[in-house]
């Protein structure tokens, strides 16, 4: 029988360097974190303090597993070697080496979440454009032509700018436009919750012949070159959606300061799923994890880590399933 893996989420580590919980390196489980968590200590003054206490848990780095296209197989691996400081050097040392902004679409992504601001939205065709440039500059053959390309899609892009611009992007009348007029996703609850989303707003697709699963992101119409689009991808671009429709959102989702939160949300959920279990002190976050694994028959465990104050004013956490 193989060794239970347990991923946890970075406010666990939190928990753990506050004292607040007791994790140790165990025989019978194994912790696990991935380079979502480096993205999250990347934006931290002190990545180091986390980083000890996974060395000091004996927690190993999960990583998806890419084919030779670098395209996401479907599959993941335990890194056995390397130490998480080692880890960590390399990815800070890969992010380096490539003049890349993850940032990119950050506002596209706060404004149909209902947020946002208009000049950072209209500034994204530029942006794209000058990132082709900067990705395509040091490559050893003609990119001229690439080039061409990224400025000639501009007006398109700038066109489709406009007119959400023009459009708004009340949340509310988005949701009301889905279906969901007094915030009934919202208060969703029990078993088949995905379904029960897509019972409610199905009725306003119309023609369009749109699956459950092409709906919420897990067979995507355009696979840019996927046989199979990957769940990883799928958990993610779900996550994505879940926020439009406001079911287990937070209000930082309409944030450009904390947008980045979101997509880490989004990105341990699906690490998550290649797992025996996932632990967090985020109750939104285990509360939609439970429903997509559900949902899509992963055999992960949402565990949620609730804090508990006694008389003494001494608090611990307490793991239990919510």
């Amino acid at each position: 029988m193989s060794t239970p893996l347990v991923y946890i989420d970075q406010n666990i580590i939190g928990l753990q360097q506050q004292g607040l919980i007791k994790l140790s390196n165990r025989d019978d489980m194994i912790w696990v974190y991935s380079k979502e968590h480096f993205a999250e200590m990347r934006r931290s003054d002190n990545p180091e303090k986390y980083l000890d206490i996974l060395s000091d848990i004996g927690a190993k780095c999960l990583e998806l597993i890419l084919d030779e296209d670098w395209k996401i197989t479907g599959q993941a691996k335990l890194n056995e070697q390397g130490t998480p400081y080692q880890h960590y050097e390399n990815y800070i040392e890969a992010m380096g080496e490539v003049d890349f902004d993850e940032s990119i679409f950050d506002p596209f992504q706060v404004w149909v979440n209902g947020g946002g601001d208009e000049d950072l939205l209209r500034d994204l065709s530029e942006n794209f454009a000058k990132q082709i440039f900067q990705l395509t500059i040091g490559l050893p053959f003609d990119t001229s032509e690439m080039t061409e390309k990224a400025e000639s899609i501009k007006p398109k892009f700038d066109s489709i700018i406009d007119e959400m611009i023009s459009n708004g992007n009340d949340i509310q009348k988005t949701r009301s436009a889905f279906g969901d007029e007094k915030g009934t996703i919202g208060s969703i609850s029990g078993e088949k919750q995905i379904e029960k989303i897509w019972e409610l707003i199905s009725s306003t697709m119309g023609e369009t012949n749109i699956s459950c699963d092409q709906f919420f992101g897990f067979d995507s119409i355009d696979k840019q070159g996927y046989e199979s689009w990957p769940m990883y991808l799928g958990i993610v671009g779900c996550n994505a959606v879940l926020d439009i429709l406001g079911f287990q959102a937070e209000k930082k989702c309409r944030k450009i300061s904390k947008i980045h939160n979101v997509k880490s949300d989004a990105g341990h959920i699906g690490m998550g799923a290649y797992c025996s279990a996932i632990l967090s002190e985020d109750k939104r976050l285990i509360r939609r994890a439970k429903a997509i694994y559900e949902y899509k028959k992963i055999g992960t465990a949402a565990i949620l880590v609730e804090r508990r104050t006694h008389k003494s004013t001494q608090s611990n956490a307490d793991a239990s399933v919510d």
